[in-house]
């Protein structure tokens, strides 16, 4: 199993398999998850030019750092959504979830 595979693995159990769930479809997202290149700093950043953002929350789950935002709307008229960005270290997954819920 790749470290990656082992990370969403460990990520699962921290969440009890909402979110990500290693078993299902052999091994998926139960959310809309996408993977980016941005880092979670970028996010921050681009958050300040959103139509809407509340205050980002840093945190750890399963030994990973994350930036979870409670609500964003990139642009007016976008429908609004949690948003949380995950830095699994060789790779960074962006979720429509509130992780900050999770720990």
């Amino acid at each position: 199993m790749s470290d990656f595979k082992n990370n969403l693995a460990a990520f699962a159990q921290a969440t009890d398999n909402q979110l990500y769930d290693v078993a299902w479809n052999n091994g998926d997202w139960m959310i809309e998850a996408v993977e980016t290149q941005e880092s979670i700093d970028d996010f921050v950043a681009a958050s300040r030019n959103y139509a809407e953002a509340t205050n980002p929350v840093h945190g750890i789950i399963a030994g990973f750092p994350f930036v979870a935002f409670r609500k964003i709307q990139v642009r007016r008229g976008d429908q609004r959504r949690e948003l949380s960005v995950i830095d699994f270290g060789d790779r960074r997954v962006a979720i429509d979830a509130n992780l900050d819920h999770y720990v």
